[in-house]
């Protein structure tokens, strides 16, 4: 009897692409080379090109590594908003944070965006 192999995708695929262009977007703001970065945080510039590509999970201690090298919080590797760059990205992100909000949360977004944003949303509608 043939057996039917299905292919999931992996699904921190996202996720390992994400992380990989911001290290690469915090290495190159630093002007580092991969193999700077990785001397730095002493770890292979070849597993840290993969990495940057989404190829590899870098472990926790890795990523410690990689935050102590550009002197920041690790929690900071994880911000990816600065990595969506698509505006079909972006929409899906705000539809997502919307669809899973509270009426409160959402009456505080838009109290928030109000005050950073000054303008009268029905003239620009």
């Amino acid at each position: 009897m043939p057996y039917i192999l299905i292919f999931m995708e992996d699904p921190l695929q996202k996720f390992k692409i994400l992380l990989g262009k911001r290290i690469r977007s915090l290495r190159l703001a630093k002007g580092w080379t991969q193999q700077e970065l990785g001397e730095k945080a002493d770890i292979s510039y070849k597993f840290l090109g993969q990495v940057e590509r989404g190829k590899q999970n870098p472990s926790f201690v890795v990523l410690v590594k990689i935050a102590d090298a550009f002197k920041i919080e690790l929690i900071e590797l994880c911000r990816f908003t600065h990595e969506i760059s698509s505006r079909n990205e972006l929409e899906k992100e705000i539809t997502r944070i919307i669809k899973n909000s509270s009426d409160d949360e959402l009456r505080q977004y838009v109290l928030l965006l109000r005050a950073l944003f000054p303008f009268d949303l029905k003239k620009n509608a």
